[in-house]
């Protein structure tokens, strides 16, 4: 690919992650008004970021294997479709359960997009210089979170909810057609090998089942705090739920500028460092302000210091995930993407239930343990070993 088709495909990529990841995050800033809404807690409220990430589980094993035979560009669409047109009619449910079955659905389109994505990044960009790229889509992506999280809160805040959600699907179903029209070339035929030859191929390397399961304890501590970051604002500080979410602007940003550093540093000293030391760093950050009674101001200060943090290990992690199988990408990102799914259903329910139970300071110490072990597996399993520097047909 020349240099100008290379950063069209970032782009665009670029642009079906936003309307992705606002399609995620869009829940966390109107969880008290959809509890109050429905007459439920805000810890069953948080249900929808399970029933989200659920679908995930099961999808993605289904159709990494298609995704290596077949080709990244019809998955990607579809999932965009699928995602924003659900997310759209989620805005008109009438009832809770109504409205879990709609995210549902909806999340089968996300779960056929995130693996897909990096994936894509990996077929076309040498390992020498993924981070970099992979920072790019993920700053794209981040923007998401930077502007999504609080336009999301203040538009619930001046109307309601719903309208929240009707302008994230009709974002995500825009980014539909430019997904059709604008990705070329499109990759084919990657891998010849059958369906469950490449999963035995992933079952028998060591490194990429550790690198998976470190993923999946960094999303579960990720997830279980970032779905109830406005909320913690909302409740820790008392504050309307318009301030919460604008104050949660912190994340985003955090993300958005440790990512750019991360995936920069990964290209120079090696991603599996940065991917260790980042999430203990970050989980020890979080251990402090969800257990001190922190000023505001510096509370704030503290969400933006640790999310930077952890953007450095996003970027670095999913590089490192990508060269652990070249020649079944799309699998091994699939079975990762699968647990991760996982990791959001469980942090969502777990978390709630530690918030109901016994506040957020047992958020810091679960976070902090899951991270922890995350970091283990990382330094004493995952190795980071350039398997293939050659680019695959598209």
């Amino acid at each position: 690919m020349t240099v100008r088709e290379r950063r069209v495909l970032l782009a665009v990529l670029g642009a079906l992650t936003f309307a992705s990841v606002y399609a995620t995050v869009v829940i966390a800033p109107v969880l008290t008004q959809i509890a109050a809404e429905f007459d439920i807690s805000t810890g069953t409220a948080g249900l929808l970021v399970a029933a989200y990430g659920g679908p995930g589980i099961v999808v993605s094993l289904l159709v990494g294997p298609y995704s290596d035979q077949l080709g990244r560009k019809r998955f990607l669409v579809a999932g965009s479709a699928v995602m924003g047109l659900f997310t759209l009619l989620a805005s008109l449910a009438t009832s809770f359960p109504l409205l879990i079955a709609l995210r549902v659905i909806a999340g089968i389109g996300a779960a056929l997009i995130f693996p897909n994505v990096s994936a894509m990044i990996g077929d076309n960009f040498a390992y020498r210089d993924r981070g970099r790229a992979m920072s790019t889509v993920i700053g794209f992506n981040t923007m998401a979170s930077v502007i999504g999280v609080p336009t999301a809160g203040i538009v619930a805040e001046a109307t309601s909810w719903r309208v929240s959600l009707a302008i994230v699907g009709s974002l995500c179903l825009v980014a539909t057609v430019l997904l059709y029209f604008l990705l070329r070339p499109a990759q084919v035929h990657v891998s010849e090998s059958k369906f469950f030859e490449l999963y035995r191929s992933i079952l028998r390397r060591p490194s990429a089942l550790a690198a998976v399961a470190s993923s999946f304890l960094g999303s579960l501590y990720w997830f279980a705090w970032s779905t109830y970051i406005v909320v913690f604002f909302e409740h820790v500080y008392g504050l309307p739920r318009g301030q919460a979410a604008t104050l949660a602007l912190t994340l985003g940003l955090g993300v958005l500028v440790g990512s750019q550093v991360g995936g920069r540093i990964g290209d120079r000293i090696g991603h599996k460092p940065v991917v260790a030391s980042a999430v203990v760093i970050s989980a020890l950050l979080l251990l402090v302000l969800t257990n001190t009674n922190l000023p505001i101001v510096a509370g704030a200060a503290l969400n933006l210091l640790l999310s930077a943090v952890i953007g450095a290990r996003f970027a670095t992690n999913q590089t490192l995930m990508t060269e652990q199988m070249p020649a079944a990408r799309g699998t091994l990102l699939a079975l990762s993407s699968s647990t991760i799914g996982l990791a959001i259903v469980l942090a969502a329910s777990l978390g709630g239930l530690l918030i109901d139970t016994f506040g957020f300071p047992a958020i810091g110490v679960f976070c902090f343990a899951a991270a922890l072990l995350s970091a283990v597996i990382v330094v004493l399993f995952v190795r980071e070993e350039p398997i293939d520097l050659e680019i695959a047909p598209v």
